[in-house]
Parts: C-alpha cells; structure tokens; sequence
C-alpha cells in the first residue's frame, strides 16, 4: 500500500512541476493540479494538505534528485573544487531534469522565505568552499558563476540561445576553469606584442 501512495505522490509531484512549467509559478494552485491529473482537489489534498506543503515536497524532491546527480558525477562532501566541477557537469546538460528544475526552484523561492534562505546558504556554502587564495581557484569561481548566470538566463527565457552558442559557453566555461582560456589570452596576448 506504501509503494502506490508513494508512486501517486510523485505523480503529483510530477503534475506540480508540469503546470509550474506551463502556467508559471503563479499557477500552481491546488485545482490545477487536480485537473492536470483528472481528479477531485481532496486527491490531491489527501497527498498534500496545502499548496505551501506541495510546494515543500517539490522542492524536498528537488535536493534529493539534485544530491543523487551530485554524488553520481563524483562531488566529494570534504572537497569544494568536487563539488563545484560536479555542478558544472550537471548543468551543462541542459536536458529535460535541469530545466524541470528550475521551474520547482523558482515556485519555491516565490512563495517561501524559508526555502530562499536555503537556496542563498547553499550558493554562499559552494562559494566559500572554493580556495580562491589560488588562481585556480579564482578560474574555478568564476567558472560557477558564468555558468550559473548563463543557466538561469537561458532557462528563463531572458536570452534565446540556441545549442551551439549554449555548446560555445560551456567550452569557454570549462577552459576558464582548468586556466586554459586565460592561457590562450595570455599567449595571444603575447603574440600581438
């Protein structure tokens, strides 16, 4: 009996990303829900009392899946570089698991202080874990926030982006972090003098 309640949890949960997705997160009420699943508002209350518990079980969920992916690319919990290499792995994807994210991040900042809280604890944890006493360190920052910044700015629609110019950045990204790109500058550099 757990294992079906379970399964129909995350096909509201499933439900819950998809009319995030397609309404904004604006529309992510209890009755869309309902009716994205073709069911009564007291099925899906039976799984979650409230939108605020709803919203806290997408984005439990969220961390879970994104804790699992970390630890499958190879992030150490001791080792900040790890953890920011596994990162930009996981991002640079950009499939159909990231960009569902995001639409679960987003509804949750919204209507959560408390979730915001979490979400600026964890960007200021993966920073201070980065050694920037180094220039490694500085490359791999700045990695992390171009990255970051291109992500959300694609995901949202803030800049149209096609594959290759997204292919484009995340080579650059990754130059930057192993020094590469600021090597080639400096040798072009050197070459136009």
């Amino acid at each position: 009996m757990g294992r079906i309640r379970t399964i129909e949890r995350d096909k509201l949960l499933d439900a819950a990303e998809a009319v995030t997705m397609d309404k904004g997160p604006a529309g992510l009420t209890i009755a869309a829900v309902a009716e994205r699943m073709g069911i009564t508002n007291g099925g899906v209350q039976y799984s979650f009392r409230s939108k605020e518990s709803l919203i806290a079980a997408m984005f439990e969920r969220w961390q879970q899946e994104y804790a699992d992916h970390m630890m499958e690319l190879g992030a150490s919990p001791d080792d900040g570089a790890s953890r920011i290499r596994a990162h930009l792995s996981y991002s640079t994807s950009y499939e159909e698991r990231s960009k569902r994210g995001a639409p679960t991040l987003l509804v949750s900042l919204l209507n959560s202080p408390q979730h915001m809280v979490q979400v600026r604890r964890w960007y200021r944890n993966r920073l201070d874990a980065i050694d920037t006493s180094i220039p490694e360190g500085r490359w791999l920052r700045l990695a992390f926030l171009s990255l970051e910044g291109a992500f959300l700015m694609r995901l949202f629609g803030l800049i149209d982006m096609e594959s290759d110019e997204w292919r484009s950045i995340v080579d650059d990204v990754w130059a930057l972090c192993d020094g590469t790109l600021v090597r080639a500058q400096d040798d072009a550099g050197r070459q136009a003098a």
